[in-house]
């Protein structure tokens, strides 16, 4: 009786992954293209700025000082267009920036 698989408990592992809720609805192809157009599309700017995560449609930056934080502020509407280029559908909606990880 133990040992009886209980099917209400279980998620299939394709469920998962087609879920939003998985990886806060990021496909991994979009986190490699992300961290692979970053540095060009952030320029001189990215020495000041890291890239922290991805939080839904949201990228979280650290800035180093609040000098690069209102540089990036007023870059980020120019930024978030240009690097929704690079996919099929646009998914990022505004750069964030915080201050610990």
């Amino acid at each position: 009786m133990f040992l009886e698989k209980r099917k209400a408990n279980w998620t299939r592992a394709n469920e998962v992954c087609s879920s939003w809720k998985f990886m806060g609805g990021v496909v991994n192809e979009r986190l490699a293209v992300l961290d692979a157009v970053w540095k060009k599309e952030i320029g001189r700017l990215g020495d000041h700025c890291t890239l922290l995560g991805v939080d839904r449609h949201f990228i979280l930056v650290k800035p180093a000082s609040a000098a690069a934080a209102n540089e990036l502020a007023l870059r980020s509407g120019v930024l978030v267009k240009s690097l929704n280029k690079y996919f099929k559908r646009p998914w990022i909606k505004a750069i964030k920036t915080s201050n610990s990880i």
